[in-house]
């Protein structure tokens, strides 16, 4: 896949049809890793053949009033044979202005908001329901916020109950909304299954399919609880974290620090060199150095590769676009390949977020629970310490 979780023969199957593509969609499921990583998924149920199919090409040709061939700027009317359309009166227009137009319905209002639950909520963004994951502390008085966006073609409920891994039950678990310093929101976002050149589970092209959703859900979240405004976080993984990391380009302010794993930066065309199918136009807007910003950035050694791009490369190369960028930068890698970090605990995680708070100052070295090469290793991770200028 361009990024994402699905390996061998998914990938395989992406791949073509990046390269031909093709009318039907993949099926959804399985989710990144190897080694320690978690486990496939299930695939989700392709569309049988012939689902949403338009008639074959069957259909008698549109004709005018006067029985010729409507050309493509000709509107076909409702007048019977041989009639003219000319001097004729429609019915009387319900809203009393004497025409023939329909009264037109007033648009849906931008945002509908629904009670916020534990487990899954909706907001209507534009008139379409979107649907998101809650997990919500015991202390819901003042609580900080996190965002969990997925990788291509992983289940969304599934990511965030497999998004870190916990060493000595040796699996992978949901982060623990009471065990951060204060209590924790974390929403899992869920995607429109978007493939490329429009998107990738996301619209990682522009954003904007997505961020009127993402706004949506802040206006939500803001309305019916109280949130600690410098305490907001995103974490994504894959194209998750590509979006996640364009989000960041647009709403700069929004967050205190942003977690990528195995993401990229399109608003750094050196980064675009490393897509082997360059079919999407990347529009991304570019950083603004003063307005500063901490990412973790974690990647995953030669194997990190999916499909169409190695993320290995891509980070190396986003390592001194971020520093020209004016961001501070914890790197760790591992050599797990496409996967998320094994080696960062709930804790470490914990440890870092809590050390950024929207407006503080940048941290100045690792936390003292990472590990660092060559002196304290974790499995295969060290992490690396990268300043602002």
């Amino acid at each position: 896949m361009l990024f994402g979780g699905a390996q061998s023969c998914a990938n395989a199957d992406l791949l073509d049809r990046l390269k031909a593509p093709a009318a039907s969609d993949a099926g959804r499921g399985s989710t990144p890793g190897t080694g320690t990583g978690p486990q496939p998924l299930p695939p989700r149920k392709p569309p049988a053949e012939g689902d949403d199919a338009e008639d074959g090409g069957n259909a008698e040709p549109l004709e005018s009033d006067t029985g010729e061939p409507l050309g493509p700027g000709d509107p076909p009317t409702a007048a019977g044979p041989g009639e003219r359309d000319s001097g004729r009166e429609g019915p009387p227009d319900p809203a009393g202005g004497g025409g023939n137009a329909a009264p037109t319905a007033p648009p849906p209002p931008p945002v509908v908001c629904t009670p916020i639950i534990e487990g899954l909520s909706t907001v209507l963004v534009n008139g379409t329901p979107r649907l998101f994951n809650v997990q919500l502390p015991f202390d819901r008085s003042r609580m900080a916020l996190m965002f969990l966006w997925h990788g291509f073609l992983e289940i969304p409920t599934t990511f965030a109950g497999e998004v870190v891994y916990d060493p000595p039950a040796g699996r992978w678990r949901a982060f623990n909304p009471n065990a951060f310093p204060m209590p924790l929101m974390i929403v899992t976002p869920f995607d429109t299954k978007m493939l490329p050149p429009a998107g990738l589970d996301w619209d990682i092209v522009s954003g904007a399919a997505d961020l009127p959703y993402f706004d949506a859900m802040m206006q939500c979240i803001r309305e019916q609880f109280s949130i600690d405004e410098d305490r907001i976080y995103s974490f994504g993984f894959s194209a998750g974290a590509v979006f996640s990391n364009l989000l960041a380009a647009i709403r700069p302010h929004v967050f205190a620090a942003t977690i990528s794993e195995s993401g990229t930066w399109f608003n750094d065309q050196a980064q675009w060199a490393d897509v082997l199918v360059p079919i999407i136009q990347w529009q991304w807007p570019p950083f603004n150095r003063a307005d500063g910003g901490n990412v973790l950035l974690t990647h995953g050694g030669p194997n990190d590769f999916s499909v169409v791009i190695s993320l290995e490369s891509a980070n190396e190369k986003a390592l001194p676009f971020l520093y020209n960028s004016g961001r501070t930068v914890t790197e760790c890698e591992h050599n797990f390949g496409h996967t998320r970090a094994p080696d960062l605990t709930e804790a470490m995680y914990y440890e870092w977020m809590w050390a950024h708070w929207r407006g503080g100052p940048p941290i100045g070295g690792l936390p003292p629970s990472f590990p660092v090469w060559p002196d304290r290793i974790i499995g295969s991770t060290f992490c690396t310490f990268h300043p602002a200028p």
